[in-house]
């Protein structure tokens, strides 16, 4: 399981550069505060950014909204998923509030209608 702190060692060991990538659904709510943790850390990135780890033999798969690159076990990095904004959270890329919502319903699972949920008693308490 992921903390944020673990999850801040993991993406600071990707080969990708800030600008390239933001961190999104579970493990954005980890770094948002929402939960306190997740099994795996999920991150869009640009074209660019994946065509360059498909060029240096990451395995990839085609997901059921973007193509992802298998990094490793537990970390996916989707072609270009991420439509919104973008937050800095302790100099780490992470998707809004708002956007992770838009990809929860996108997704659909039990599980992202609880976060949803999750997300949006956090937004009201704003």
């Amino acid at each position: 399981m992921f903390r944020k702190e673990t999850i801040k060692e993991s993406i600071s060991a990707l080969p990708l550069k800030p600008g390239d990538y933001c961190v999104i659904t579970g493990t954005a709510l980890v770094m948002h505060g929402i939960k306190e943790e997740t099994k795996d850390i999920d991150i869009s990135c640009t074209k660019e950014a994946f065509h360059t780890l498909a060029d240096q033999g990451y395995q990839i798969k085609q997901g059921d909204f973007a193509r992802k690159v298998i990094y490793s076990d537990d970390v996916e990095i989707f072609e270009d998923w991420h439509r919104g904004d973008i937050t800095m959270i302790e100099e780490v890329p992470i998707a809004s509030l708002e956007s992770v919502i838009v990809m929860k319903k996108q997704l659909g699972r039990e599980k992202d209608w609880i976060d949803i949920a999750k997300i949006e008693a956090h937004l009201a308490q704003q």
